[in-house]
């Protein structure tokens, strides 16, 4: 099988029949070929991969390149031809070795484990008084304004050096650059706005480095000539989106299961060691990277059945591999106490594999102790029916998460 035989393409994201599932035809393709075709937005075919193996092969496999310009590079949305037509103003997760791992190997020792456990007392200190002021409010209280959506923020602008005054500011210009809705005037609007204001906030550190994240770059990349701003400023523009967007939105799902997955809450409660194993399944579960991550051959690459040849796009389902009932049975339930969760590509894999994937699982551990903690009796203050899910954004969430107690 060939990507330009002569078969039915379907189109390609395809539309959810449950909020908290994946599109039903990803199992039916996943029990499929190796890969099949699909049709994106813009008309073009690709292959799109949704058994966990193949995931994880391809992600794993140099022979797949993850940047845009390359021939045949899937562009997810319509906005995607910005990164396209600015190459200089990708991040890394946009570029291959040898420049990836140059510009990558500069921020690994701040987000090893025992690096980011060191954040660990300040997010729990940051959620207990969040809590507090949320347990003291007349209910019913909105989780995501209140609780998921600013406590990521505040994280992230914690380790950049970012003053509080400012995270409205870079938040709100974070969610155009993540939000399909948008057009692409204004998401590259949105954009230039967040990289003046990165742009700030470095020169600000160059003539006055303090302890964070940003200071420590200048000090020990910038200034022995390692690294332009021109070069830091996508990075960091990086760590501000995809490091309080994306964990946002996982916690906000998080907390929906906690309230509505029989039973999750009290085998929580009765037994916390459990938390950092039930945040490694419901990330599984979730896999708020909804549309998967994209790639394309450098050369011909025989998976299984089918030859994907150089120039042709890729898709990876990271929503389809993890519910792949040959890697996780019973893949459509929550376990927290699943052998194997954490194993799951939520975070992805091989040398583009999440950055801060030890940050955000602290940060969805320990919101899950403080809910359990504070607000014990929690529970939907509406309908499951009545609440509104993100989907026209990346990382798949929720709109809003109103709760009684």
């Amino acid at each position: 099988m060939t990507l330009h035989d002569e078969t039915l393409a379907p189109a390609y994201p395809m539309e959810r029949t449950s909020p908290i599932d994946p599109p039903p035809p990803l199992a039916a393709l996943r029990a499929g070929a190796d890969a099949s075709q699909v049709t994106m937005w813009d008309g073009s075919r690709v292959w799109l991969v949704t058994s966990y193996a193949h995931v994880r092969s391809i992600l794993g496999d140099r022979r797949f390149t993850a940047v845009t310009s390359a021939p045949g590079f899937p562009m997810m949305t319509r906005t995607s031809t910005l990164i396209r037509s600015q190459p200089q103003s990708a991040s890394f997760i946009r570029m291959d070795d040898p420049e990836h791992s140059r510009l990558r190997s500069m921020l690994t020792r701040e987000f090893l484990q025992r690096s980011v456990e060191d954040m660990r007392p300040a997010i729990k200190d940051l959620l207990d008084s969040t809590l507090v002021k949320i347990a003291a409010a007349q209910p019913p209280v909105d989780l995501v304004a209140r609780l998921t959506q600013p406590v990521p923020s505040q994280v992230i602008a914690l380790l950049l050096g970012i003053p509080d005054e400012a995270q409205d500011y870079f938040t709100e210009r974070s969610a155009v650059l993540i939000d399909r809705g948008y057009t692409a005037d204004e998401v590259k609007a949105a954009r230039e706005d967040l990289d003046q204001f990165i742009r700030e906030h470095i020169e600000s550190r160059i003539e006055e480095p303090r302890s964070d994240l940003v200071s420590k770059l200048v000090v020990e990349q910038l200034r022995p000539g390692n690294l332009t701003i021109d070069e830091m400023v996508p990075m960091c523009r990086l760590l501000l989106v995809a490091g309080h967007g994306t964990t946002a939105s996982q916690a906000a799902l998080n907390l929906l299961s906690l309230f509505t997955d029989a039973g999750l809450a009290d085998k929580l409660r009765a037994n916390p060691d459990l938390v950092p194993g039930a945040v490694d399944e419901l990330l599984r579960f979730h896999t708020i990277v909804q549309n998967g991550l994209a790639r394309a051959a450098t050369e011909d690459v025989q998976l299984g059945d089918v030859l994907i040849k150089a120039g042709e796009g890729v898709v990876l389902s990271l929503s389809a591999s993890n519910r792949d009932e040959q890697r996780f049975p019973s893949p459509d339930t929550i376990d927290p106490q699943r052998a194997d969760a954490r194993r799951h590509m939520a975070f992805g894999h091989g040398i583009h594999q999440c950055l801060g994937m030890w940050l955000a699982k602290i940060e969805l551990e320990e919101m899950l102790h403080a809910v359990l903690r504070r607000l014990p009796d929690a529970r939907l203050a509406v309908p499951f029916e009545e609440l509104e899910f993100r989907h026209e954004v990346s990382s798949y969430g929720i709109a809003t998460l109103p709760v009684t107690w």
